[in-house]
């Protein structure tokens, strides 16, 4: 039962005056990405029923209203992704509709009626909420100790520490648990990245793309080390990815960090060297933060250590500070000539490199490719040693599905095509090419994921925007005539945005995504922002209500759309070309 009713008709109810007009309306929308099916309701004054809480108040709990919708779109109700919360899968909202302490179910119904409307309008939460699954339940994640042990195995072949952690819940209640890979030698983060109540569950729910995303916190006091030559010797596929290396006893581990969470305010379990090393998280000076108790030994994986200098431009006492702007150090304030690549499938797979100044001896000198008259910048093209893209076709990928480790974003041209630019002043190429990636990259670790796209196609997602009732612009741009400028944006750069097809057609001018997947992904990673744009901004204009059957016709012609943008972006080189696909709908209004 969701307490949902027929929508009443007439007007739209608004509340306020002036500039403070809202609208007295919220819309519910599920979306179906394997069918494109799409069932929506709208709650307006008169459409609901609330319950009474043990508090004596009213309300009306949306979690009902999901899943009835989803049953109807053909949305299993785990693989439902709030576009807020795109990274946790299955979360309903918790929240409800809360009436004022005015509204009572004997009351004038004209009465419940005006007290309805004020909670409509001023609910905190978007006034259209889409959440979007697939028709079928993901495969069960398996046992959980079986689990820690694939990511223990993980973390042994990519040379980091797997870290379990239990601190106090930001709610105030109990220990919040996370899991997740970290670089050695790291501050514990400042904040928790998850909100699990206990290491079973937190380990069924975090899969280890999302344990990868910990290399990503910035720790700009990381120590940076090369590889020892053993960790770089590419070894056989470790047990633990089909196993787990050796066993673990998890409740045991449960048990010690709840005494020492219990003694010393949280806990961590490290990962380290084959080994588990337990610490206290003690609250440190700062209020929210925690520091460890001890240290685990040094990995047995770290070679010498990179050297590092003072960056000369930022120290220097007769010139200005450059920081945060330093094209030496990026704000670092000291400078490392070298770097460890690590590239990885996350499924047993894995490179390292160190890249090294001196390496360019065993390798193909630089070659320059460009030199800037007026400035006198040089630009120089370095051997495969130093590019990270040459290692794609290895993975089964293209060097555009090479991505930071967290998935989100396609590693840099510079990185991929092994591009350095030196300034008039001259200087050695790989020096400032090791230098501006030791800079960037926190403990000089280059950290690459080599997967296909996880994210939904092209395909799938105009089945869904043309359900919402909504658009696409697909825009970009052809870099052929920047051939042989490798300094230069090379290929193509896209974008895609859902738009309001009531919107006049403008152009991305800057359309950043190295391939079409890429802009696919962020589009739907970053859907709320978008969604909420098309929220009218009249209050007296109703919010629609989408409703799609699932589609069993030919789709979007999403091909015809891709060769035509392709053909007006060859047409204009250098300039970005945007199509916009538009589909017939029957978008019913609330």
């Amino acid at each position: 039962m969701t307490g949902v009713n027929a929508t009443p008709a007439g007007p739209v109810h608004v509340i306020g005056y002036g500039s403070q007009r809202r609208r007295a309306q919220l819309v519910f929308t599920v979306a179906n990405l394997d069918t494109g099916a799409v069932a929506s309701t709208s709650l307006v004054p008169g459409s609901f029923t609330p319950i009474h809480t043990p508090g004596g108040t009213w309300w009306l709990p949306y979690a009902p209203i999901v899943t009835d919708l989803a049953t109807h779109a053909g949305v299993a109700a785990s693989t439902l992704r709030d576009p807020d919360f795109p990274d946790e899968p299955g979360r309903l909202p918790s929240s409800g509709l809360t009436l004022p302490i005015q509204w009572q179910p004997d009351i004038p119904e004209q009465d419940r009626r005006k007290w309805e409307a004020v909670a409509l309008a001023d609910r905190r939460s978007t006034p259209w909420l889409v959440l979007i699954g697939r028709s079928s339940e993901p495969p069960p994640p398996g046992e959980p100790a079986r689990l820690l042990g694939r990511l223990c195995a993980l973390a042994d072949q990519l040379h980091v520490d797997l870290v379990l952690e239990a601190r106090p819940s930001s709610i105030g209640r109990g220990l919040s648990w996370d899991v997740r890979f970290e670089l050695a030698g790291g501050a514990v983060p400042d904040y928790q990245h998850r909100w699990i109540g206990d290491l079973p569950t937190a380990l069924a729910t975090i899969p280890a793309d999302r344990a990868a995303t910990g290399l990503t916190v910035a720790n700009a006091g990381l120590p940076a080390h090369y590889l020892t030559e053993g960790a770089l010797t590419p070894a056989a596929v470790p047990v633990g990815l089909d196993g787990h290396p050796g066993g673990h006893d998890l409740d045991q581990l449960e048990r010690r960090m709840l005494a020492d969470a219990e003694q010393h305010g949280g806990a961590q379990a490290i990962w380290r060297n084959r080994h588990w090393w337990h610490t206290g998280l003690r609250p440190a000076d700062t209020a929210g933060r925690f520091v460890r108790g001890w240290e685990p030994p040094r990995p047995a994986y770290w070679g010498e250590q990179i050297p590092t200098h003072p960056c000369q431009r930022c120290t220097n006492p007769a010139g200005a500070a450059d920081p945060p702007y330093c094209t030496d150090c990026y704000g670092a304030r000291r400078v490392r000539r070298g770097a460890v690549l690590t590239v990885t499938d996350l499924r047993g797979r894995t490179v390292h490199r160190n890249w090294r100044p001196d390496d360019g001896q065993q390798h193909q000198p630089p070659t320059r490719t460009h030199t800037d008259q007026p400035s006198g910048s040089t630009v120089w093209q370095l051997s495969e040693h130093y590019q990270v893209g040459p290692l794609a076709a290895g993975f089964g990928v293209e060097p555009t599905d090479l991505t930071d480790i967290d998935g989100e974003h396609v590693i840099d041209q510079h990185l991929r095509n092994g591009v350095s630019q030196l300034a008039h002043t001259g200087g050695d190429p790989v020096d400032a090419y090791l230098g501006e990636v030791a800079a960037t990259h926190d403990g000089a670790r280059v950290m690459v994921l080599a997967t296909d796209w996880p994210g939904p196609t092209l395909d799938e997602l105009a089945a869904v925007v043309r359900g919402l009732g909504l658009a696409l612009d697909v825009t970009v741009t052809d870099h052929r005539h920047s051939v042989g400028r490798p300094e230069l944006l090379q290929g193509h750069t896209w974008s895609v945005r859902v738009i309001d097809p009531a919107t006049p057609l403008t152009v991305d001018p800057l359309p950043t995504s190295a391939c079409l997947p890429e802009a696919v992904a962020l589009c739907h990673r970053y859907l709320h922002g978008a969604l909420r744009a098309t929220v009218p901004t009249d209050p007296e204009q109703p919010m629609c209500v989408p409703q799609q059957p699932a589609t069993t016709g030919p789709g979007p012609d999403v091909a015809g759309l891709i060769t035509e943008v392709r053909r007006l972006a060859a047409a204009h080189p250098g300039e970005p070309a945007t199509v916009r696909l538009l589909f017939p709908t029957d978008r019913a209004s609330g």
